[in-house]
């Protein structure tokens, strides 16, 4: 299963990048509609391996779930996964110099099935695709809005 998404953001390059791997406000206030981050590990984000565990409703449940720092390069492109017997996801960040005082952020998830029980996860969330897809966008659409109203804060 595939998803993206694509943004222009009136910030500059590394305002986006930092706000968006502010991993100690996660840890304590959580991203978009994910739960606060529950560190897993005692290897501390930015470094790679660094885990955490964290939560957010789908279907109208709480869905709890492992993340993992598997790629970290500044000013640029952030990828957090999951693998498992399950199934393999990943999550990339990419934020991209468009200007002096603006971004393209993309993003894009991939998920794969590892098992049968996999398989069905993933069959349900497909069923549920159109909903994700626009909740995803709603989500990175406030994510742009606060990173703007931020920095014109500081400006």
């Amino acid at each position: 299963m595939e998803l993206s998404y694509q943004r222009m953001i009136n910030v500059p390059q590394h305002f986006a990048f930092d706000r968006a791997t502010d991993f100690e406000r996660f840890e304590a206030d959580g991203f978009g509609n994910l739960a606060p981050f529950e560190p897993r590990n005692d290897i501390r984000a930015p470094d790679l391996g660094a885990r955490w565990r964290t939560a957010a409703e789908f279907q109208g449940r709480p869905r709890r779930f492992s993340l993992e720092l598997f790629e970290l390069s500044d000013p640029g492109t952030l990828v957090l996964g999951n693998k498992s017997e399950k199934y393999d996801v990943e999550a990339r960040f990419e934020f991209t110099d468009a200007g002096p005082d603006t971004t393209d952020f993309s993003f894009s998830l991939s998920a794969k099935a590892q098992s049968i029980t996999g398989k069905l996860i993933l069959q349900t969330i497909q069923l549920a695709r159109a909903r994700i897809a626009k909740s995803m966008q709603l989500d990175f659409d406030k994510m742009a809005e606060r990173m703007e109203a931020a920095y014109q804060a500081e400006g």
